[in-house]
């Protein structure tokens, strides 16, 4: 195998990991295409390359994700990159073997109960092998913990409110099914409120208020959100309530979707629920969606905080964010091998790399805004 290729992509053939190797070919970084199923690879592969317009170094491995069958080839590189979900039913045995291996893990989940897990099982252990457990390395959740960051530079501030309102929405099928299998779950979808988790109720629709728009919007909790967890080991934040708003007449139905599946799911085991949420998902998403384009897929992240004496808010405007969730995994792939990293155990992106170098890099990229 070749030495200099230090990257990896596990669940390489989907809607998200064709866009991270879209985005480290573009950065010139070798990387190893892996996933379950050789044909489905090459076809990624041919895809990435028509989109980037020239041959990508991508070495392509079959291999199921089990921890014992990727151990030989996570000890080849230095960094993977898991975008192969819903990651509780499959992500456990790739965080283990990038432990064994000694890689650092990054990925894209939208899950917050995986995130809450990974981080109680792993995140010390990580740290102790100076290791990064990067988690939610995407639109949602990362997106939002820049903007935080940004609010809470003004000292004072304990409580973050963040909307993420979307224009457009266009969701994955893995997206789709983790999503439901969070946002049907009425006892484990968290805001923090004075540091404690508390939960929120699954099946009702919130209004919220942004200040550009001139009508109230309806959101969903979808499934409670990354920034509590980051933020309930800061002692800088008490409270953090994450709600997203990605059209009325979506969050309608999905709120009417969750009432079915709660009528269907009653008496059934863990494992049954989870299968019926992808059932759900795969009708609901019937076939890959397109790439997202800048001038149609905006979003806008609009970040509150408060505190005793003080408020603080910012709007982090954003395009095209599942392009975004490819670059924002090739920019943190390529600061690691640089030697970049600021932070090692469970952490966030905007606490791994610096929340100013990344706003300013996909700024300069043209996909966010930088803070006034």
């Amino acid at each position: 195998m070749n030495n200099n290729r230090n990257v990896l992509i596990y669940g390489a053939s989907g809607y998200t990991g064709k866009l991270v190797a879209e985005s480290l070919a573009k950065r010139n970084i070798p990387f190893y295409m892996v996933g379950r199923n050789q044909a489905k690879l090459e076809a990624a592969r041919n895809i990435v390359e028509q989109r980037h317009g020239a041959p990508i170094d991508a070495k392509i491995v079959v291999s199921s994700n089990a921890t014992a069958e990727l151990l030989p080839l996570f000890e080849q590189v230095d960094v993977v990159i898991n975008v192969s979900g819903p990651f509780m039913q499959l992500g456990w045995p790739i965080v283990e073997a990038c432990l064994q291996a000694n890689c650092h893990y990054l990925d894209t989940t939208g899950e917050q109960d995986w995130t809450i897990a990974i981080q109680e099982k792993y995140g010390q252990v990580f740290a102790e092998k100076n290791l990064l457990l990067c988690p939610a390395n995407s639109y949602m959740w990362a997106a939002g913990a820049l903007a935080s960051e940004v609010v809470l530079e003004t000292e004072g501030i304990d409580s973050l409110d963040i909307v993420y309102q979307v224009d457009n929405a266009l969701p994955s099928q893995a997206s789709t099914k983790s999503f439901l299998r969070m946002q049907g779950n009425p006892d484990s979808q968290y805001y923090l409120e004075q540091g404690e988790y508390k939960a929120w109720q699954h099946d009702k629709a919130f209004t919220v208020v942004v200040p550009y728009r001139s009508q109230p919007l309806l959101a969903l909790s979808w499934g409670g959100a990354c920034e509590p967890v980051w933020f309930k080991m800061d002692d800088r934040v008490r409270n953090c309530r994450v709600l997203t708003a990605f059209g009325d007449e979506i969050v309608n139905h999905v709120i009417n979707v969750i009432k079915e599946y709660s009528e269907k799911s009653q008496g059934m085991t863990v494992e049954q629920k989870e299968q019926l949420t992808n059932e759900i998902g795969d009708d609901m998403t019937t076939s890959e969606p397109p790439k997202d384009d800048r001038d149609l897929h905006h979003t806008v992240i609009v970040c509150r905080g408060q505190g005793r004496q003080v408020t603080k808010t910012f709007e982090l405007s954003l395009c095209a964010p599942y392009t975004w969730t490819g670059e924002i995994c090739a920019e943190s792939a390529q600061r690691i091998l640089n030697g970049q990293l600021k932070a090692v155990g469970f952490q966030s992106a905007a606490k791994a790399f610096g929340h100013h170098e990344l706003l300013q890099t996909f700024h300069e990229l043209g996909f966010t805004s930088l803070p006034h």
